[in-house]
């Protein structure tokens, strides 16, 4: 059974979860990317098990790109991408409140473009995150394709953009 620690004084985040779907630890920054990323759960309520059934396998089989930035041993952002034969996708993007505004999400998303090898990766936000994603979005001419009401949270909209990008 997976565990959550506590996380210490001092720290943003600490490991959490031990091991992936198949019972193989969690590396370090494994574990330390999905507790920084634990606050979207409210988005997006089966984070971990996604984490640990998608992103982590998907990391070892080079099908996923995991960027971490840290500031002063803190990470500050992180960045998931997924390029398969079928889609070419950015993930999850998600930057420390005490480091909005600092160019922290777009260096992930030049990141993420970059690996991904597409100006226009498909991606998803819930509409109550949009507002903090317009102008990311604006910049990179990203097309606003579809709406999902209750795909992850019920009576919420999934906002979705560049959906040509699945393949």
């Amino acid at each position: 059974m997976n565990t959550i620690s506590l996380v210490p004084p001092g720290h943003l985040y600490a490991p959490l979860f031990l091991s992936d779907s198949n019972g193989s630890p969690l590396t370090p920054a494994e574990s330390e990317a999905l507790a920084f990323l634990l606050p979207l759960s409210r988005d997006y309520p089966d984070l971990p098990n996604w984490f640990r059934l998608k992103v982590v396998p998907g990391l070892r089989a080079g099908t996923r790109k995991l960027i971490c930035i840290e500031r002063q041993a803190q990470l500050v952002a992180v960045g998931i991408g997924k390029y398969e034969d079928s889609e070419r996708k950015i993930c999850t993007v998600r930057v420390a409140p005490s480091h909005f505004g600092k160019g922290f999400g777009l260096r992930l998303f030049d990141s993420l473009l970059s690996w991904l090898d597409t100006d226009q990766p498909h991606l998803t936000v819930s509409e109550l995150k949009l507002p903090s994603f317009e102008r990311i979005f604006d910049r990179y001419g990203f097309r606003h394709t579809s709406s999902h009401i209750g795909r992850y949270v019920p009576g919420v909209a999934e906002v979705s953009y560049n959906e040509t990008a699945i393949l």
